[in-house]
């Protein structure tokens, strides 16, 4: 999903972006903005570098599987744009804004859905959506504001608000087809606790709470740990659990609702 991802992207970049002379959000405006000041600047190894400090803090901060998936969609999208010819021609820009911003705005939602980002700034958006509990789009949105004044500065207010629009088209698929940004209240059964439960509090922050348990048809005697986290860290989680005890259970159930004491991890 996250080629796809990246394809899709990059060829909504291409053909409707670039190619009407409208600017994106994020980093990879900036590097088109560098792009058409002078033309010398290739677009797609220069989104590829202005993406590599936000992955480093990401991979420090907001998980490593998260942030591999992510890198890996932004070099994937930095390859195609190389290579993508335009082959769709819209003469009217508005319409350029419009499918521009679907197309993209459905290339992000699918690596968000496939646990990754497109980078760059989506990785600011997604460290406050989380934590807040709100919608990833909105924070991007918000973000996208500079990049659209800069553009308007440079390029006009025509280019500016067409600009605007196709990022809004954008935010709004992201948000009717992200709903990720969710906690998720896992159960796990292992005969290894002490080992799965040391290793989970010091790989994150959340609390855990053990119940004893026993297998019906065995009668082993096992340990019920039950904790809520966000679904950015479930991979992580897996890995932990399995890598410690191969035959582990877990349950994973969607919590619409958490009230008390929940301590969110760095990303929260």
């Amino acid at each position: 999903m996250v080629s796809l991802s990246a394809f899709i992207s990059a060829f909504a970049l291409v053909n409707f972006i670039q190619s009407a002379g409208l600017l994106s959000s994020g980093l990879t405006g900036i590097a088109l903005i560098l792009n058409r000041l002078n033309n010398a600047i290739p677009l797609g190894p220069t989104l590829l570098v202005l993406n590599i400090p936000l992955a480093i803090m990401a991979y420090r901060n907001v998980g490593k599987y998260f942030t591999v998936l992510s890198f890996l969609n932004v070099f994937l999208t930095s390859v195609f744009i190389s290579f993508i010819p335009v082959v769709v021609h819209l003469d009217d820009i508005m319409l350029n804004a419009i499918v521009g911003g679907v197309v993209g705005g459905v290339g992000v939602a699918l690596a968000l859905e496939a646990g990754a980002s497109t980078g760059g700034t989506d990785f600011v958006a997604l460290y406050v959506s989380v934590k807040k509990q709100v919608s990833a789009g909105k924070y991007m949105m918000i973000l996208a504001g500079v990049i659209i004044l800069i553009s308007a500065y440079f390029f006009g207010i025509e280019v500016a608000v067409y600009t605007m629009i196709s990022v809004f088209v954008s935010t709004r698929v992201i948000d009717a087809i992200h709903v990720r940004y969710q906690r998720v209240t896992l159960a796990i059964i292992t005969s290894k606790k002490d080992e799965v439960v040391q290793k989970l509090l010091d790989s994150s922050v959340h609390g855990i709470t053990i119940l004893p348990a026993t297998g019906a048809y065995t009668k082993d005697k096992k340990a019920f740990l039950y904790t809520v986290v966000s679904t950015y860290e479930v991979n992580d989680i897996q890995d932990i659990v399995f890598g410690i005890d191969p035959h582990a259970f877990i349950n994973v159930t969607t919590s619409k609702n958490i009230i008390g004491n929940y301590v969110g991890a760095k990303y929260d």
